[in-house]
């Protein structure tokens, strides 16, 4: 196992670019300093440092974990303030990024009792319904909708199922006709949604097994309520998250239809980034969020 005392000294000796210093704010002798990055060096089966009578710089490989020592050290010091607020109460600012429409209907009302119970926590909010980089965009935590995730870069906790339903406006089936197998869709106008992948090829799995139908249509959009609004106004059919449609089902403006056929599950996912500590605060609300999707009253609609 890597020595975190060696990986602090190799990197205070790059920011120093003298052993001798590094040795110094460390309050170490320059021969431990020096054995301790021997040792990491040994470990890790690189040479890290070029050393020369004007100090030391890194060569390419040490440069390299130089940069990764940095955010393992930056990583240790959250963990420290996280663990020492965690005594106390939880604070501090929480980025994340979540599917616009869920977000507007669904999310706020947990996060508002989240920081109603911890007034120390703020949120950076970020709603959208196209694909984020997490990582990239240095988000601590991301929601998504899916049936299944392939970020192998990022960890992913399932939170909630969500229902998906075919839907049409009666005015549309009564125009149109009804579909009563998978199969009919293809002769019928259908509204998809652009942000997933074969986003014209729709799956179900009945009492016959699986079935995939390449269906057309007159919309491809990349919002949700773009595709519920189209439905209501007769446009085509569309395939949607309940809580998108709830209110319209309750007051009849669009019908669930091929019930006895059912759409790949889909669920509501918490997700992080892999190489990173997951700062305290944030599993807090993970599981927070997790419990709340518990209660009854929460699950109206969804």
């Amino acid at each position: 196992m890597l020595d975190i005392t060696a990986i602090a000294t190799f990197c205070r000796a790059v920011e120093a670019g003298n052993l001798t210093e590094a040795a110094k704010a460390l309050h170490i002798t320059k021969s431990v300093a020096s054995r301790r990055i021997q040792a990491l060096e040994e470990e890790l089966g690189v040479r890290l440092l070029k050393r020369s009578t004007r100090g030391v710089t890194p060569t390419e490989e040490g440069t390299a974990v130089y940069e990764r020592g940095v955010r393992i050290m930056s990583d240790l010091d959250d963990l420290k303030t996280e663990a020492g607020c965690a005594r106390q109460h939880l604070s501090g600012t929480i980025r994340m990024t979540a599917p616009k429409t869920f977000g507007e209907a669904v999310l706020m009302d947990p996060i508002a009792a989240f920081m109603k119970a911890n007034p120390g926590v703020t949120f950076e909010l970020d709603l959208s319904d196209e694909r984020v980089d997490v990582t990239g965009g240095g988000y601590d935590l991301a929601l998504r909708i899916a049936a299944s995730l392939d970020d192998s870069a990022l960890i992913s906790r399932r939170i909630l199922p969500l229902e998906s339903l075919v839907v049409a406006s009666p005015e549309y089936l009564e125009r149109r006709g009804t579909p009563q197998v998978p199969e009919d869709l293809k002769a019928h106008d259908c509204i998809f949604y652009r942000n997933v992948t074969a986003s014209e090829q729709w799956r179900f799995d009945g009492a016959h097994g699986p079935m995939s139908v390449k269906v057309n249509g007159p919309l491809i959009t990349n919002s949700g309520i773009a595709q519920a609004r189209a439905a209501i106004a007769g446009i085509g059919i569309a395939i949607l998250p309940r809580f998108f449609v709830y209110q319209a089902l309750c007051e009849g403006r669009l019908v669930p239809i091929l019930g006895d056929w059912f759409r790949r599950p889909m669920a509501l996912y918490a997700l992080y980034p892999e190489k990173r500590l997951m700062p305290i605060k944030v599993g807090a609300f993970v599981d927070f969020l997790a419990n709340w999707f518990t209660e009854p009253d929460h699950l109206k609609g969804l």
